[in-house]
């Protein structure tokens, strides 16, 4: 009786998982994400030397200054960075408990823009004789709410009425408030975001179908009957057989640029598609061509180099999160940055039609700057507080349980604990599970703790057990 009694206590405290170092309360033990850090920086400083090439002659021309568009970059870039290490400092946990109201903020900055905003270029889309864009911080702060809403859902977000149908008619909300000003690439960037976020929360395949299927339904009769969109996406239909000698103008200079580029570029200044009636807003939309040009086909690659860094970076940081609303944050931030670098490249290559969307860290703007580095600022305060954290904690099993690509009818996907003997894996079928239990039990000389919630695992070393289907729903067990 002794032995078996020192037997059970041996596999129960072989499974008890460590306590976590950091919790939603903001407590934060790790570091941050230096790598990350660094590939920001090196982006700011590829994007502050592209914004002076590109501008400088255009500054001379229109304001008698090469350095007008170089020393308000720079202004915007300490504010940016200023922004970065605030949110940085924040357990992003603060942006769950009020992520309500700052949706209301958004919601009212984009009606203002809509009655009191500024015509540009043909748009409403600023305020404050066109210093402010609200649509740029509103792209975070919907990301926020999304999160903060997938994630108080849980497993309910798969039921039509609990997830697809509130996510539609939020979506809708957004896409008529900014396609009012209109600015229909940010809608559709931001109903992109969104839906790999409810993806990854859990909803299934089919839902996604509709969202799909009504987005882009949508999207279709805005395009088709707005006096903004339409005359574009004509002109680019008409122009994709052959760009180089398109009537797009946009797209005809801008793969000039990039053609004329070659393999190592014409050296920085001098490209010649900067100048006054060439590539349109050469420093801000479409930098993109200019660094083709000027640092050449090599340049371009090391420019998708490190946002391919930047991405594996966010997804690491998503992955390695302590709890669904830190996964899903970092996985919204990550996602729209992605996408925003994706469809500017896009755009300055004939592959999409004129969007003015901006580069990431390189275009210049300072709504643009200041969001996307308060954005990072927040990823870096993630990845503190997941390298803080243990390895297993209840939030974090439950979010990666909901990381399932399957068709939400197999077991959960649990992650590994990494330096731990203990092991989440799915749970086979009834009978397989009734015999693992089985095999439990006669190894630990038939206790009573074993057969009741312990299942032995061939694959597993001797002496480790691996955790039931429930214990992420009902924590850690005794």
């Amino acid at each position: 009786m002794a032995s078996k009694a020192l037997t059970t206590k041996a596999v129960t405290a072989k499974v008890a998982p460590p306590k976590p170092t950091a919790s939603k309360s903001g407590s934060q033990g790790g570091s941050y994400d230096w790598a990350l850090l660094t590939v920001v920086a090196t982006l700011l400083t590829l994007g502050v030397v592209m914004v002076f090439s590109a501008s400088y002659t255009v500054g001379i021309y229109v304001y008698d200054d090469p350095f007008y568009f170089f020393f308000r970059q720079l202004m915007w870039l300490v504010v940016g960075i200023a922004a970065m290490l605030v949110t940085m400092r924040i357990p992003y946990g603060f942006w769950q408990k009020w992520s309500v109201l700052l949706m209301i903020i958004a919601f009212l900055a984009l009606s203002l823009v809509i009655i009191l905003g500024v015509e540009i270029l043909g748009s409403t889309r600023t305020l404050l004789s066109g210093s402010i864009q609200p649509a740029e911080p509103a792209q975070i702060i919907i990301i926020v709410y999304v999160s903060a809403w997938l994630a108080s859902k849980g497993e309910r977000i798969r039921s039509v009425q609990v997830g697809l149908i509130p996510f539609a008619v939020l979506m809708g909300i957004v896409t008529l408030l900014l396609v009012a000003q209109p600015k229909i690439s940010t809608a559709v960037l931001i109903v992109l975001t969104a839906s790999i976020m409810f993806f990854i929360a859990g909803a299934e395949l089919r839902q996604l179908f509709v969202v799909g299927l009504g987005g882009t339904a949508t999207f279709w009769l805005i395009i088709r009957y707005s006096s903004y969109a339409g005359p574009r996406i004509e002109r680019y239909l008409a122009a994709i057989s052959n760009p180089l000698e398109s009537q797009e103008w946009q797209a005809t200079r801008t793969l000039r640029a990039i053609v004329n580029g070659g393999l190592f570029g014409q050296g920085l200044g001098g490209g010649d598609y900067k100048l006054p009636g060439g590539v349109p807003l050469a420093w801000s939309d479409n930098i993109f061509a200019i660094i083709g040009e000027e640092l050449g086909l090599l340049g371009t690659l090391l420019l998708i180099f490190l946002f391919c860094l930047l991405i594996y970076r966010g997804l690491r940081t998503a992955l390695r999160a302590p709890d669904t609303f830190g996964m899903l944050l970092a996985t919204g931030i990550t996602s729209l940055l992605a996408l925003q670098a994706l469809l500017n490249a896009a755009v300055a290559l004939a592959i999409a039609p004129a969007t003015g969307v901006t580069l990431p860290f390189i275009s210049y703007g300072g709504s643009s700057l200041l969001t996307v580095m308060a954005a990072v600022g927040i990823l870096l305060s993630i990845s503190r507080e997941a390298d803080g954290a243990s390895p297993i904690s209840n939030d974090t099993q439950t979010a990666y349980a909901r990381f399932n690509f399957g068709w939400g009818n197999g077991g959960t996907r649990l992650p590994r604990a990494s330096g731990s003997s203990t092991t989440a894996a799915n749970v086979p079928s009834s009978r397989s599970a009734g015999s693992s239990s089985g095999s439990a039990t006669a190894n630990s000389g038939g206790s009573n703790t074993a057969s009741s919630g312990l299942t032995n695992n061939s694959a597993n070393s001797p002496g480790q057990a691996t955790r039931p289907r429930n214990s992420a729903r009902n924590g850690p067990q005794p």
